[in-house]
């Protein structure tokens, strides 16, 4: 099914609550794939606010340990109605920094990044979307980012890591959909292989 943002973005906000009185998406995929382009295109709507995932990750090498700290700082405040608290890491410095409250008014939060789709993340998430595109697409625009001088001497690294989570987390079969989104803004939407 071929949809656009904006109608993508209002199904979302149609779903039940899933964590206290959120609307928690997942939004996953591997490096390059437009996890980052559609959840900040779904973050530019109403009502739609978007945390990455790379905000619990411990550095380079703390990936497995992202979704687990997703939901202590994220997930358990908006189960219980709070305002979600956690330390980001200080990718500029290697280091974590000082914790901070993230009030998020939503009523749709998007969790965005690698390992957003993990199981301990999946149960409280009203959808889980995987999103894709081609391994030399993937590449191309990770060098084509901004950041790439910094990400490009942990690529080979971080791409083992995030293929051995998506293998342990059963993605991207466990996801709700895969997507794939177009630079134009269009997105192509299949319901998971699970049915």
């Amino acid at each position: 099914m071929s949809t656009s943002v904006d109608e993508f973005a209002a199904s979302l906000a149609s779903l039940p609550p899933s964590a206290g009185d959120t609307i928690l998406v997942g939004v996953d995929g591997f490096s390059g794939a437009g996890k980052t382009a559609l959840s900040e295109a779904l973050g530019r709507r109403d009502g739609l606010q978007v945390v990455s995932i790379e905000e619990f990750y411990l550095g380079w090498d703390g990936l497995a340990q992202g979704p687990k700290r997703a939901v202590d700082g994220l997930v358990e405040p908006l189960r219980s109605r709070r305002s979600p608290r956690w330390r980001s890491w200080d990718w500029e410095h290697d280091r974590e920094g000082a914790e901070a409250e993230r009030p998020l008014p939503g009523p749709v939060v998007v969790l965005e990044g690698c390992g957003a789709g993990a199981r301990v993340l999946r149960t409280h998430q009203a959808l889980t979307v995987w999103v894709d595109a081609a391994p030399q697409e993937r590449e191309r625009r990770l060098r084509e980012r901004e950041d790439w001088p910094l990400y490009a001497p942990h690529r080979e690294a971080w791409q083992r890591r995030e293929h051995a989570l998506a293998l342990q987390e059963g993605l991207p079969d466990a996801a709700d959909a895969l997507v794939r989104y177009h630079p134009d803004g269009g997105l192509d939407i299949r319901p998971s292989p699970r049915g």
